[in-house]
């Protein structure tokens, strides 16, 4: 509680220069007072949450026009999701389940507002070609800037994996030269070369003149630089102009429209100012979670109930197989369990339930006759019913049923 009073008399300034992990709390307390901020006066928040009817079928769609008649100060009470036609409500798990399908809607290169970058990391970038399939593409950007920021906002991490060039714009930070990397690989490579290297004595290293490719049709489309560009040369005198020119005609003006539609609609919830304690790599990890699950770090943060406990031998073969799990049928696993594929900023300690509060992985006896069904899992609660299976196989085959066969997975949560 100290801490807390300490953290609350920092100012923005004095905020950037915390370690991660206080940024995160310094960042959830200065929310909360947003929100009662934004309640005053009209008791908004002790008010019921909003509900947002979703047919599943039409989840984009419906999420999408939902949000255009919500006001942002709306956005910043409780939502809860009612799928049309199912009985399941949301006590905090359906809408986990929400923010999951719709970002992995939004991210599907199919839709066309995003493509992956040039590079190896797992990130995203604007795909140039959405003019050309959606009339109100940015009404699908403004929608996607504001579905990031609630998520941050309730502290729900998602798969939302923005290149840098992105996150910076929405933290206000200024865009450099060596911000290429998180776009393209090879060019950014090859803008080294000519950099690092004196070039008088090569041959021609080029001219003003650049050539991206077609994100749909993968033809490469020409664009020069400056008026006359395919006409002027690189050399030693102009080749830090020509890289700043790189980067401004190539990578920021053709989406520049877009991403700020995007960080207009992130700002509906929170502040640039706000979130400028953050840099990229934090922001990122607050969106997204942690990279990867550590499973050392998920034992040392699970609680059991009896007759469970972390010597069972249950429990020892309910660790093995998932030990033994792929990356991707972990993460599948553990939304299974939490509503979500992704670990906290800060771990597995900062799993919430919910209502928001701290509420630590749980494994609970599930009571068969024959311990051979399937574990059932609370979502809302980070909790898994795990019945008496002889065998870490038995247990494995079973926790691969419901991966991999939707009606299966559907039924097993509740």
């Amino acid at each position: 509680m100290e801490r807390i009073k300490e953290l609350l008399q920092l100012s923005i300034e004095e905020a950037r220069k915390l370690e991660t992990e206080e940024k995160d709390l310094w960042l959830w307390i200065r929310i909360a007072i947003d929100k009662r901020a934004a309640g005053r006066g009209e008791e908004i928040f002790s008010a019921e949450p909003i509900i947002i009817p979703i047919e599943r079928k039409y989840l984009l769609r419906d999420s999408l026009e939902q949000f255009r008649t919500t006001t942002d100060l709306d956005l910043r009470r409780d939502i809860r999701i009612h799928f049309l036609d199912e009985v399941s409500q949301d006590a905090g798990g359906l809408i986990r389940e929400w923010f999951s399908i719709l970002i992995e809607k939004l991210f599907d290169p199919a839709l066309h507002l995003f493509v992956k970058t040039n590079t190896k990391e797992m990130a995203y970038t604007i795909d140039s070609s959405c003019k050309k399939y959606h009339k109100d593409y940015l009404d699908y950007y403004y929608f996607c800037g504001q579905v990031i920021a609630k998520a941050l906002y309730e502290k729900i991490t998602i798969k939302a994996y923005l290149n840098k060039l992105i996150l910076k714009t929405i933290l206000g930070i200024n865009l450099v030269i060596d911000d290429i990397k998180y776009c393209d690989t090879e060019v950014y490579n090859s803008l080294q070369f000519i950099l690092n290297n004196p070039l008088a004595d090569m041959t021609s290293i080029g001219t003003f003149v650049s050539y991206k490719k077609d994100s749909e049709s993968g033809i490469e489309n020409f664009i020069e630089l400056k008026e006359n560009g395919r006409n002027i040369e690189i050399v030693d005198g102009n080749k830090h102009e020509f890289a700043s020119l790189l980067l401004n005609k190539v990578f920021i003006a053709p989406i520049e429209e877009e991403v700020n539609s995007l960080v207009k609609g992130f700002a509906t919830l929170l502040s640039k100012s706000l979130i400028s304690v953050l840099d990229e790599d934090e922001l990122e990890l607050f969106i997204c979670g942690d990279e990867g699950i550590d499973i050392k770090d998920w034992q040392e943060n699970t609680v059991y109930e009896k007759p469970y406990h972390k010597d069972h031998p249950v429990i020892k073969r309910f660790w093995e197989m998932v030990e033994k799990m792929p990356t991707n049928d972990c993460e599948n696993f553990l939304q299974f369990c939490t509503g979500s594929r992704r670990v906290p900023a800060e771990g597995f300690k900062g799993l919430r339930a919910a209502n928001n509060r701290l509420s630590k992985f749980q494994i609970k006896e599930r009571r068969l006759s024959d311990g051979k069904g399937f574990p059932m899992a609370h979502t809302c609660f980070n909790t898994i019913e795990l019945p008496h299976y002889e065998t870490t196989e038995a247990m494995a085959e079973a926790v691969h049923s419901i991966l991999n066969t939707p009606e299966c997975f559907k039924f097993a949560i509740e």
